[in-house]
């Protein structure tokens, strides 16, 4: 998430903010009302100092997500429910509207009278915050048509704003989204011209044409600064998606673009110069496992990363999030031990992120899915339920929303979760564990040939992934089809040679796990 905060870390001298009874600390990133400290989320908080450093000013939302969000693809949800939290902080309310003023249908003004009053910043007691570098930037291009059919200028049209909204799930990357000042060149600027006219690392850009009853899309990513193609892909639909299928046609398109853009982005890290920040080594540790693969070396070199994240920038959210999510999962499967220490520090970082930020879809599913992985699946339905309405294209937290309820015994709402999770993502390097989990649903409600599909789709995703091996041991168990079963089993302990009894019970339940060991037992 980028936000105003890393400008905020560039200023010599702290600039306190003053109206009423509240004062607000930029250095500190502190609020108080009536000499008493509000906690706020960090995106709640650039906010209130956005509206208090432009007071009287009328903002649209396009205009706040531009300035608080760094113009990343955000729901109206997520902006109501900043303002919300925001008015609550001042003791304001929607009724009230004693500070930040809703002017229907044209945006929202803050109307306190605010003092400025730069001061010397006093020292840190604590370990110095990096001066944060400029996230990874994207923009999508306006799509050529090379014909005149109707609505293919629409369907153009909204394949770069669907792949705008989608591309937002990657968290850190900023999307530029003034694609219509380029919609006016009969030939598109260079790359190396973009990148230096938009601040852009990467661009996506392509074109439209109709093929008899077919029409071909042609999309690529290249890398703004050197001009280097990346990816190029093709994908062909029937004519009949111009009229309604342009959902249909940015996933297909998507699902080959993410990976090679988390690959640029990862190699983009590994190879710059210099001590890498909190953002970076978030980044990198983010491409170790998308990757990489899951697996317990790529587990141990993630959460070593992160805990250095962490430690580096305090504030920054994700990196606790995402620590959450890779201890939780380790300790829940066997990736990194089973230990009360690794436990106990995953609840403790997931505790730390929300309280730095719970209005980030990104953070809300890595630590709803940290917090159903160690059995606190109470908790976290409701925060998974809201990390997917604040983004609806978050594949992470609909597989977490689909594991959170295979957890909770309703295997109905898991399949739902788990399949519309595969379906944005049909192509993420976690396909394998979701695959698994799907199959291990589909077994609950007894549709084995489904779940025996699932299962071996999902072997065939990640060769090193022993999970997925001894859920299709357990499928094949329940279809009786013994010697294959044991197949599979020997498979998943060639990839894990320590794989212990508690570890297999804790996939496929206790009791189909004691009757894959006795029929090793008697095959042995």
């Amino acid at each position: 998430m980028v936000s105003l905060r890393g400008e905020y870390r560039q200023l010599e001298k702290t600039l306190v903010l003053r109206f009423a009874d509240i004062e607000i600390n930029t250095d500190r990133y502190e609020l108080h009302r009536n000499g008493e400290q509000i906690s706020v989320e960090p995106l709640v908080f650039d906010l209130l100092v956005h509206f208090a450093q432009h007071p009287n000013t009328l903002f649209s939302r396009d205009e706040l997500v531009d300035a608080v969000w760094g113009g990343r693809v955000v729901s109206d949800a997520t902006v109501s429910s900043c303002i919300k939290s925001a008015r609550r902080a001042l003791g304001d309310s929607g009724d009230r509207q004693l500070y930040i003023k809703t002017v229907h249908g044209r945006g929202f003004r803050f109307i306190g009278n605010v003092s400025r009053e730069p001061q010397s910043a006093a020292p840190h007691s604590g370990p110095a915050v990096e001066r944060l570098p400029a996230a990874p930037s994207l923009i999508v291009l306006p799509f050529k048509a090379f014909d005149d059919a109707p609505g293919i200028d629409g369907f153009a049209g909204g394949v770069v704003a669907n792949l705008e909204s989608v591309l937002t799930r990657i968290p850190l990357l900023r999307i530029n989204t003034q694609t219509s000042t380029y919609a006016q060149f009969d030939k598109t600027p260079t790359a190396r011209r973009i990148h230096e006219e938009a601040g852009v690392d990467y661009l996506v850009d392509g074109n439209v044409h109709i093929l008899g009853d077919q029409i071909r899309i042609n999309a690529q990513l290249t890398d703004a600064k050197s001009g280097f193609l990346l990816w190029a892909g093709q994908f062909e639909h029937a004519l009949s998606d111009i009229g309604g299928g342009i959902d249909r046609v940015a996933v297909s398109i998507i699902a080959k673009l993410e990976p090679q853009l988390n690959r640029a982005i990862y190699n983009s890290v590994r190879s710059s110069g210099g001590e890498p920040g909190a953002r970076e080594l978030y980044l990198e540790a983010s491409g170790v496992l998308a990757l990489k693969g899951w697996h317990s070396d790529t587990f141990q070199e993630a959460a070593d990363l992160l805990r250095r994240s962490s430690a580096l920038d305090p504030m920054f959210a994700l990196a606790p999030a995402y620590l959450s999510l890779v201890l939780a999962l380790g300790h829940r499967v066997g990736l990194l031990g089973q230990s009360e220490q690794t436990r106990a520090e995953a609840i403790q970082v997931a505790e730390r992120a929300l309280r730095l930020e719970n209005l980030d879809s990104t953070v809300l599913g890595f630590v709803g899915c940290a917090l159903a992985d160690l059995g606190l699946v109470k908790r976290s339905l409701p925060i998974l339920r809201n990390a997917v309405e604040l983004s609806p294209a978050n594949a992470q937290a609909w597989a977490a929303l689909g594991s959170a309820y295979l957890i909770d015994r309703q295997p109905k709402l898991a399949i739902e979760y788990l399949t519309q999770g595969i379906t944005l993502s049909p192509l993420d390097s976690r396909l394998s564990v979701w695959g698994a989990l799907l199959a291990l649903a589909l077994m609950l409600i007894n549709d084995l040939d489904a779940a025996q599909i699932q299962a071996e789709l999902a072997c065939q995703r990640d060769d090193r992934m022993y999970l997925s091996r001894v859920v299709y041991a357990a499928v094949l168990l329940c279809r009786g089809d013994r010697q294959a079963a044991m197949q599979a089993l020997d498979d998943a302990y060639r990839i894990k040679p320590d794989l212990s009894a508690a570890e297999i019970d804790a996939l496929i339940t206790e009791k189909l796990g004691k009757q894959l060991r006795i029929l090793a037992s008697q095959t042995g």
